[in-house]
């Protein structure tokens, strides 16, 4: 009863894994080019590929004797043994690609070595292979599938129209693209050019001609090298963020794939700057040693996975985090705390608020902006170069973009609407502040900043509190023993089923000790850190919201006036801790468009 299936069967079963759709055969044959060697690479579409792709490139080409086995199943020239599997410096491996594509498409290879006087020519079609011919042909290869799924009818009812297909292709070369910037990549579809991306462009360029200069105006340069692993690229302002993640770009040692604990960490550097539902913009190359990175996870090689996780996540995040902090010429919080012995024992966790809201001291306010004279505007220090992803590529830095904080322009009149809401003026126009969100960020910051900068940051308890968690849980806090202590919790082991707490945060010392440890725990040992800093922030979010003034609140001028004061030194003022935005500005001219007193 058991047999072994005929190879036109094992193909067909591969190529339902590999080729997908006309963009799954346009990958494959782009990153062979890519493995050839090529500079120059050309994709042309046909009914958004249905009917015809076409890829011609300038590499190394077949060899005469090699063209035999281009269309058989597992046959590759990028692997020679079991141990090569772990180190794979190439795109592609496996040797299903051109087997599946061949099995489901009618196919022809036309190829020439730059070293030969002639060319040869093979085809394949729904897995049935001609011998090798010699022809006339250019240096290089040019790969053409036609008819996909035309004998597999059930798969081609399953295509999209023929603009979806051509779109999803067009942001896949867009995508591969971004990692190689010494190639020129050409996308034709029914005979028009609809891409050109010329090669030796910087990475900020060409993220311009791929998804549009308005975007590319908020990039913000990444460059940072640690023992044995690189990131650069580029990552957009908060402001920019989508509504999906199709422009979370990560490409590992060049090739465009996601690993789970990676895009949490970038994700985290973030949070704070970003609504519910929206997700940042980033193009970010990590380059690593191939032997730390495992590609052969998924039939699309669409995921990978690190040998050490934790520390490229962890690493991510620090390298994130300081960019976005960078853009407004702030240094990256420095941490680690400890227990002082000689501390007192009990001491309050919130902050030592005055008897009014926003208090009595007379603070200086912000840097005035008379008549004529240079607005105050906090500026992005001059970066290095926008990094290039491949040798030989010319880059250059993005202009430098200056972060205003709008309320370091407030003239100063100002008006309270709705017990809610604060009208004011600022030098570009009207501005409409929500008081609860403003002071929110306030807090926040505060809070953050109390944490940061004490050399003591803990408080001991006086009876430590025992929290039960499972044996998964007890070997992640075992891990990450060390780390936590650094963000001001000190645990140990109590027994095989729970742990005891014997410090807190000093901020956070108000709250109960078990429902903050509950809200850490993780349960996987190769987390990181990042969620621990992720739940610490969710707990000044809400200590912040509940210390905040609340809608309805009335404010004296007093309080109002402190609140811009505050408002006019905070790190990112447009924002609350929760991403909602604390202040809307209405600039003159539209105000003149909306009473029709400009067209």
């Amino acid at each position: 009863m058991i047999r072994k299936l005929p190879p036109e069967v094992v193909n067909q079963i591969a190529a339902g894994e590999v080729v997908e759709r006309p963009s799954s055969v346009v990958k494959e044959l782009v990153e062979n080019a890519l493995d050839a060697g090529a500079r120059r690479i050309r994709v042309e579409l046909r009914a958004g590929g249905a009917e015809a792709i076409v890829v011609i490139d300038d590499g190394d080409g077949f060899l005469p004797e090699d063209l035999p086995l281009a269309f058989a199943s597992h046959a590759t020239s990028k692997l020679q043994g079991v141990a090569d599997l772990d180190h794979i410096g190439s795109l592609g491996f496996r040797g299903e690609a051109l087997a599946s594509i061949g099995a489901v498409a009618r196919c022809r290879i036309l190829s020439r070595r730059h070293d030969a006087q002639e060319g040869w020519e093979v085809r394949c079609e729904g897995g049935v292979e001609t011998s090798p011919q010699p022809c006339g042909a250019p240096a290089g290869t040019r790969m053409e599938v036609r008819d996909l799924f035309f004998n597999v009818p059930a798969r081609r009812r399953f295509l999209k129209s023929a603009s979806a297909e051509r779109a999803r292709i067009q942001e896949l070369i867009a995508e591969l693209s971004l990692a190689r910037l010494d190639v020129d990549f050409t996308l034709v579809g029914d005979d028009r050019e609809i891409l050109r991306l010329p090669r030796d462009e910087s990475l900020a360029q060409r993220f311009a001609r791929c998804f549009g200069e308005e975007l590319a105006k908020g990039l913000l340069p990444v460059s940072r090298a640690f023992d044995g692993m690189k990131v650069e690229g580029l990552v957009a302002e908060p402001d920019l963020a989508r509504r999906d993640g199709k422009l979370e770009l990560m490409f590992v040692n060049g090739r465009l794939a996601r690993e789970s604990s990676s895009l949490h960490a970038v994700r985290q550097a973030f949070r704070e700057y970003l609504m519910g539902g929206r997700f940042p913009i980033y193009a970010l190359q990590v380059a690593l040693p191939p032997d730390q990175v495992d590609v052969n996870i998924h039939p699309r090689k669409a995921e990978v996975r690190f040998v050490e996780a934790r520390m490229v996540a962890g690493r991510l995040h620090e390298t994130v985090r300081a960019a976005l902090l960078g853009r407004l010429g702030l240094p990256m919080a420095a941490g680690g705390v400890v227990i002082a012995p000689d501390m007192p024992r009990a001491r309050s966790g919130f902050p030592q608020l005055p008897p009014s809201l926003f208090g009595d001291a007379v603070l200086p306010p912000p840097p005035p902006s008379a008549a004529g004279a240079e607005p105050y505007v906090v500026r992005e220090p001059v970066a290095a170069p926008a990094p290039a992803f491949a040798r030989g590529a010319a880059a250059s830095t993005p202009p430098v973009v200056s972060r205003l904080n709008p309320f370091q322009r407030v003239t100063g009149r100002y008006l309270q609407v709705m017990d809610l809401y604060l009208l004011l003026e600022g030098q570009d126009g009207l501005m409409v502040v929500d008081q609860h969100a403003l002071h929110e960020r306030v807090m926040y910051e505060q809070l953050r900043q109390q944490h940061a900068a004490r050399a003591v940051q803990s408080q001991r308890l006086l009876v430590p509190t025992v929290v039960e968690v499972t044996p998964a849980e007890l070997a992640w806090f075992e891990a990450a023993q060390e780390a936590l202590q650094q963000e001001g919790l000190h645990v140990a082991p109590f027994g095989p089923g729970a742990i005891a707490v014997h410090a807190v945060p000093t901020v956070l010392a108000r709250l109960d000790a078990r429902k903050l440890v509950r809200s850490l725990v993780v349960g996987d040992e190769t987390a990181g850190m990042a969620p621990v800093r992720e739940a610490l922030a969710d707990r000044f979010h809400s200590m912040a919201c509940r210390s905040a003034v609340m809608s309805g609140d009335r404010l004296n001028d007093a309080e109002i006036q402190q609140l811009l004061v505050d408002a006019a030194r905070l790190e990112h003022p447009h924002n609350c801790p929760h991403g909602r935005p604390t202040v809307l500005t209405f600039t003159g001219p539209e105000l003149e468009r909306y009473f029709r007193r400009r067209c």
